[in-house]
């Protein structure tokens, strides 16, 4: 997940560089600037996990069905907001092509504010799977951190779960 968050920053960063341009040509520099993309059918991402319901090692996969991705600067310093939202297909593909392999759906979200002062991150998603055996997997993620004016981070966590039933 913190791969996640590092990969949105830089998407965020990215994006705030190509408007620029158009910050700097609002009137007399004052006001926002937002850019807004929406994205369908990707490759959202790929783990190595083991299944909790059969011990199997293999990969969770999501592909994100819909998503959007809004980033709002402001003109009148480094102040930046950015949210993203995304829902799609999951899937548990085992090692063994013998093994249970398991499917279903997932959502997630993803939040970011800084300034000259702070920052923080917060993501959240969530997973639900059913195996060919029907067997019934959850697995759910949270992350956030909080970063103060002096650089230093007050608060982080990784909270991970993967449970059978």
């Amino acid at each position: 997940m913190r791969g996640r968050i590092l990969k949105a920053v830089t998407m965020a960063a990215m994006l705030a560089l190509l408007t620029a341009g158009a910050a700097l040509a609002d009137a007399g520099g004052q006001g926002t600037v937002t850019s807004t993309q929406q994205y369908r059918d990707v490759l959202s991402f790929s783990a190595s996990v083991t299944n909790p319901c059969t011990g199997a090692p293999g990969t969770l996969s999501a592909t994100l069905k819909t998503g959007v991705f809004h980033v709002t600067s402001f003109t009148t310093g480094p102040e930046l907001w950015i949210t993203t939202t995304d829902e799609g297909t999951a899937t548990f593909t085992p090692d063994d092509p013998t093994g249970v392999v398991a499917s279903g759906h997932y959502a997630e979200w993803f939040g970011e504010s800084l300034n000259n002062r702070n920052a923080v991150a917060t993501d959240t998603s969530t997973f639900r799977l059913i195996g060919t055996d029907g067997s019934r997997t959850t697995v759910h993620g949270d992350d956030h951190f909080t970063v103060n004016a002096n650089g230093v981070v007050t608060v982080t966590f990784n909270n991970f779960r993967f449970t059978c039933g």
